[in-house]
């Protein structure tokens, strides 16, 4: 589909008043009516700034300022640096070309200018501009569109002062990381409070990352609330959200889930997983991994999970990640895999037993590439003594 230059501007910069009338002459000839000229470099100068052409036709050999001083003024301009500028010359030769591109020069015409060679060139470097200019523009739209959908995803996770809030009702400590390995992610977690002694944690991870991931952590914040929490253990909740994504989601997209209550009274954590790497929990000094075997959520309709229960006194902890944490590495380090979780965060709480997650996460970055290939969630939740 040929690109229409109908709205391009060109600025003739030319001493010959012969020379500026021909080549305007040509250019109108090839459908391009927004025409300026100048006598010199100074004029060229400030008819750039007041026509803003989206090409420059600049001759070399000028009084007052010649055309390559005048393409070097330009391109010390940040917001000139991608002007098409075609110079003309009558000197044909390596060395007079050489001089003009390294001035700045986009392309390069003889003179005598022949009017077919002079609109060809003209017309490849507006629609070269014009192909970039629609290209930096999309992608201007794109980024102001992701960065918008990434404050409405980070808006789906909970905010400081209400972790602090939970913290304090329950007498947790709450620690938090989420990290998308593009600008969107598909990892999504939450703590909801049930009443006055049982507070439930979700943990899910989709498969994949990026737009369509993230675009399934919407589609499960709008299903949640759908599932109340409060009377159904894990098992059957975490049930019912599957057969609802398995309804909205693509075929071949699932996610991973843990999906645990802890009540107070009892000091019991009740969960239910659905595949989700195994999380560690520590009671006791000792650190293990729990079973997190279970189908993915999104592959049956009729899948069925099982509720397994764990004493968590006070002084207890739990651990939650997403697979990042166990499957990216560096170039010198293997990932470090499930049964390296409880050396790892052994290692951080014995560098800061309060709050073991920062530790944690140093020593991972310190042994993986950036970016992450993958989403990263981790969550501690500790159990006040």
């Amino acid at each position: 589909m040929p690109i229409s230059l109908a709205a391009s501007r060109v600025l003739i910069v030319d001493d010959n008043e012969f020379n500026r009338k021909s080549l305007a002459l040509m250019i109108r000839r090839a459908g391009l009516t927004q025409i300026e000229v100048a006598e010199n470099g100074v004029e060229g100068l400030r008819k750039v700034e007041s026509f803003r052409p989206d090409l420059v036709l600049l001759d070399v050999s000028m009084p007052v300022m010649d055309g390559l001083e005048m393409c070097r003024r330009l391109r010390e301009r940040l917001t000139h640096e991608e002007l098409p500028i075609l110079f003309q010359t009558a000197l044909d030769s390596d060395e007079e070309q050489v001089r003009c591109f390294e001035a700045g020069g986009s392309d390069f015409i003889s003179k005598p200018i022949k009017p077919g060679e002079c609109v060809a060139r003209v017309r490849h470097q507006l629609e070269k501009r014009k192909l970039f200019t629609d290209l930096a523009n999309f992608r201007a739209r794109v980024e102001r569109e992701l960065k918008h959908a990434k404050a409405m995803q980070l808006s789906l996770l909970p905010e400081p002062r209400e972790l602090e809030a939970v913290a304090e009702r329950y007498e947790l400590v709450l620690d938090a990381h989420f990290e998308t390995s593009s600008e969107l992610g598909g990892d999504f977690w939450n703590v909801y409070p049930l009443d006055s002694h049982r507070v439930a944690f979700l943990l899910v991870d989709f498969a994949g990352h990026g737009i369509t991931a993230a675009i399934n952590t919407f589609r499960l914040h709008t299903l949640i609330d759908r599932f109340p929490m409060q009377h159904v253990p894990p098992s059957e909740w975490l049930a019912g959200l599957n057969r609802a994504l398995k309804e909205v989601l693509p075929v071949g997209q699932f996610a991973t889930a843990f999906f645990g209550i802890l009540d107070l009274h009892t000091d019991t954590l009740t969960y239910a997983s659905a595949g989700a790497p195994n999380p560690v929990v520590g009671i006791a000094g000792e650190l293990r991994l729990l079973d997190s075997a279970g189908l993915v959520l999104g592959a049956s309709r009729r899948a069925v999970y099982a509720d397994r229960s764990l004493r968590l006194p006070r002084g207890s902890c739990l651990f939650l990640y997403s697979d990042a944490l166990i499957e990216c590495s560096g170039p010198d380090n293997e990932p470090i895999g499930q049964d390296g979780v409880p050396g790892l965060l052994r290692g951080a709480i014995a560098a800061n037993r309060a709050r073991p997650l920062g530790p944690l996460l140093e020593r991972f970055y310190a042994r993986t590439s950036l970016p992450l290939r993958d989403d990263l969630t981790a969550v501690w939740i500790a159990r006040r003594a």
